[in-house]
C-alpha cells in the first residue's frame, strides 16, 4: 500500500508540471506547441491580409539590419522612437534646420518602397519631450505660460504632419494621458502641468488635448487621427478610455483608439480585450493593437533568467493563439484594422531594458536569430 501511494504520488507531480502550473502557481493547461513545417516561413503579412495589416515598430539601423526580413513579413511600419519630439525636433524654432527628419525619412522611404503603410507615433507624451518645450523665457522648468506650450504643440504638429503629408496615414496624437491611479488624467506629465486646464464645455478634458487634435485636423483633415495608451482594455481606465473617445468623437475630433497590447504571460484576458474592441467599435472608431509584446515574466517580477524556460514558452504560445484568434473575428467583423508588434525579435526588444534594465526578454514571435518561435506558429497555423 505504502508503495502504491508513493507510485500515485509521483504521478500527480508529473501531471502537476505537466500542465504547466509549475509557473508562478497557475492553474493554466498548457497544450502542445504547434510543431514547425519545414520550407520557407510563411509571411505574416499575406497570411492576415484577409484581415488587418500586420506591423512592426522599428528604427533604421534595424531596417539597415534586417530590412528583407521585416518587408517578408510585415506590411505596415511605425517608428519606435525616430518620430517623438526629443528625436525629430531636439532644439526651439520652426526652421527645417531645427528639426531631424533624417531617421524618420529613412523609414517612411523603406515602408514606400515595400509598399508598407505607416503609422505616426506620436505628438503628444509625457515622456521623450526636451525641456524647451516647457520653458517660459526665463528658462525655468515648467515656467512657460499656456499659451506659449499650445503655440509650438501646433506648430510642431502641423509641420509633422505637413512633411508626412500623404506618407502617414494616422497618428497616435496623444499617447498615455490617462492616469493608472485615482485620478482621471496623468496629472503629473508636463503638458497637465503647464496647459492642463480645460474649456467651459469640454468636459474636464485637458485644453492640451482637445487642441492637440484640432490642430492635427486642421493641419490635414484626410488623416487618420488616433489616440493610443496601455492597459485600456479593462478597468477604471478602460471606462476613462471611452469615455475620452466619446467626447472627441463627438467633437469630429477621433478616428481611431490604439490599444497598446504590452502584456504579459498568464495574465491578458483575450475576451477582455474582445469586449474593450466591441466597445470603441460601437462609437464608430477603428481599433488597433498598437504595440503587442508578451513578456515572459509577470508584473512585479524582478528576477532574470538566463535562458527561457519551456514551461514560459508554452504559456506564451497558448496566450499568442488565444489572442489572434479574438484578433481574426474581431478583423473579419470590421472592428479590429491593425496590429502591430513593438518590435521585430527578441534581440531588439525594448523588454530587455524595462522594467528591469539588462534583463533578458522573449515577448516577440521571432527570436534573436530571426527564427519563428512555437508562438510564431501559433499565430500562423489556426
Amino acid at each position: 500500500m505504502r508503495v502504491l501511494k508513493s507510485f500515485l504520488a509521483e504521478i500527480v507531480i508529473l501531471l502537476f508540471v505537466a500542465t504547466g502550473a509549475a509557473f508562478a502557481g497557475g492553474q493554466t493547461e498548457v497544450k502542445p506547441s504547434p510543431s514547425a513545417p519545414s520550407g520557407p516561413i510563411p509571411s505574416l503579412a499575406a497570411l492576415y491580409k484577409p484581415y488587418f495589416p500586420i506591423g512592426a515598430a522599428v528604427g533604421d539601423q534595424l531596417l539597415d539590419q534586417e530590412g528583407p526580413f521585416i518587408a517578408s513579413q510585415f506590411d505596415s511600419l511605425v517608428a519606435a522612437n525616430d518620430m517623438k519630439w526629443a528625436i525629430i525636433h531636439p532644439v526651439p524654432g520652426n526652421k527645417p534646420a531645427d528639426y531631424n527628419f533624417a531617421q524618420a525619412d529613412a523609414i517612411v522611404a523603406f515602408a514606400q518602397k515595400h509598399g508598407m503603410l505607416v503609422r505616426g507615433h506620436n505628438f503628444v507624451w509625457h515622456q521623450q519631450v526636451p525641456d524647451w518645450v516647457f520653458e517660459g523665457a526665463d528658462g525655468r522648468p515648467l515656467s512657460a505660460t499656456k499659451a506659449e506650450v499650445l503655440a509650438r504643440l501646433k506648430e510642431h504638429i502641423t509641420t509633422l504632419i505637413d512633411h508626412f503629408r500623404g506618407k502617414v496615414y494616422c497618428w497616435d496624437v496623444v499617447n498615455e494621458a490617462l492616469s493608472d491611479g485615482d485620478h482621471v488624467w496623468r496629472e503629473d506629465s508636463p503638458w497637465y502641468k503647464t496647459a492642463g486646464t480645460s474649456s467651459k464645455g469640454d468636459d474636464g478634458v485637458p485644453d492640451y488635448i482637445i487642441k492637440a487634435y484640432e490642430y492635427a485636423r486642421q493641419a490635414d483633415p484626410n488623416v487618420k487621427l488616433f489616440y493610443n495608451d496601455y492597459n485600456i482594455e479593462s478597468g477604471p481606465k478602460f471606462e476613462h478610455a471611452l469615455q475620452l473617445a466619446r467626447i472627441l468623437k463627438a467633437k469630429g475630433l477621433l478616428d481611431g483608439i490604439g490599444i497598446q497590447g504590452h502584456w504579459q504571460i498568464q495574465s491578458v484576458d483575450p475576451e477582455a480585450v474582445r469586449h474593450a474592441i466591441d466597445s470603441f467599435a460601437a462609437l464608430g472608431l477603428q481599433v488597433q493593437i498598437t504595440e503587442l509584446d508578451l513578456s515572459v515574466y509577470r508584473w512585479g517580477d524582478d528576477s532574470s533568467l538566463s535562458s527561457l524556460p519551456a514551461d514560459r514558452e508554452a504559456l506564451q504560445t497558448k496566450d499568442y493563439g488565444e489572442l489572434f484568434k479574438v484578433f481574426r473575428e474581431e478583423g473579419a467583423a470590421g472592428k479590429l484594422t491593425g496590429v502591430t508588434f513593438w518590435g521585430v525579435t527578441d534581440a531588439d526588444t525594448w523588454l530587455n531594458n524595462f522594467p528591469v534594465g539588462g534583463r533578458t526578454d522573449w515577448p516577440l514571435l521571432f527570436d534573436a536569430k530571426l527564427r519563428p518561435k512555437p508562438a510564431f506558429w501559433a499565430v500562423a497555423k489556426w
